[in-house]
């Protein structure tokens, strides 16, 4: 029996810009706090994204957490920039 709908895997148009994988770099508490991070990342060049990670509520307007998403092959250098100190596992 074949199903009725089937998935198609989408290929980029030929000659077309492929699409990058969105991978998140930091955390931010609240929105004035993700648009800082994100402008440091825009002054480099390094396309970002604020999402959203809870639900809406319109009482709380800019409160609530958010991640920064950037394209995977520049989250090192997102991540570089966000959090310069070495850590513990690095150091050893």
């Amino acid at each position: 029996m074949t199903p009725l709908f089937r998935r198609r895997r989408r290929e980029p148009a030929p000659g077309g810009p492929a699409k990058q994988r969105l991978v998140r770099v930091a955390v931010a508490m609240h929105q004035p706090e993700a648009e800082m991070l994100a402008s440091l990342l825009d002054q480099l060049g390094i396309p970002v994204l604020i999402r959203r990670t809870t639900f809406d509520v319109p009482d709380m307007l800019a409160a609530g957490p958010r991640e920064l998403l950037v394209p995977e092959d520049r989250a090192i250098e997102a991540r570089a920039l966000l959090d310069p100190l070495p850590s513990d596992e690095e150091t050893s």
